[in-house]
């Protein structure tokens, strides 16, 4: 039987208390989202996470999540890449709209939920500063603390190649 991957719409914007003031709506384009570059994330009560189907344990959170969200345009499996053609990197493969869906228990302990959202940003993070070694010979702090405005402006591009899309919810179960 052929099973046919679902594409989901999202609306990007920004509606901040002034756009309401004004009454302003965004008139933001929808983009698709396939149903591949949605990673879902799981974690229950006792912090046990799950990345798509597959039990985490807290020493690997962060390597396994890097594997989803570094581009890899030869697996299927993992979520859809572009080419894409930047000022100062080149051509670099980049996620074609990619969505971190995360789902806490509500029982959850606060300070794990902490913990294991932040191993998340982590993992962003480590693979934006792999990256900028890699293309910049900089570290992601050498860039933002730079005086200089072209570092600046490469650290604006590696936000635009690996940007944070990363939702969560809490489960009411």
């Amino acid at each position: 039987m052929l099973e046919l991957e679902a594409d989901y719409k999202v609306v990007e914007l920004e509606y901040g208390f002034d756009n309401y003031m004004k009454n302003i709506r965004d008139k933001s384009e929808q983009f698709i989202i396939k149903q591949r570059n949605i990673i879902l994330i799981d974690v229950n009560k006792n912090g046990e996470t799950i990345i798509e189907d597959n039990f985490v344990p807290d020493s690997l959170i962060i390597s396994e999540f890097k594997k989803y969200i570094t581009p890899n345009p030869t697996d299927k499996e993992m979520p859809m890449t572009i080419e894409e053609n930047f000022q100062y990197s080149g051509k670099v493969n980049t996620h074609k709209n990619i969505l971190i869906l995360a789902r806490y228990d509500k029982e959850l302990n606060y300070e794990k939920y902490r913990e294991i959202r932040n191993k998340f940003y982590l993992a962003y993070n480590e693979i934006r500063n792999e990256f900028s070694l890699s293309k910049f010979d900089k570290s992601l702090t050498e860039l933002i603390n730079s005086e200089e405005e072209e570092d600046i402006l490469k650290w604006r591009e590696i936000r635009q190649i690996f940007p944070v899309r990363y939702t969560e919810s809490v489960d009411e179960k």
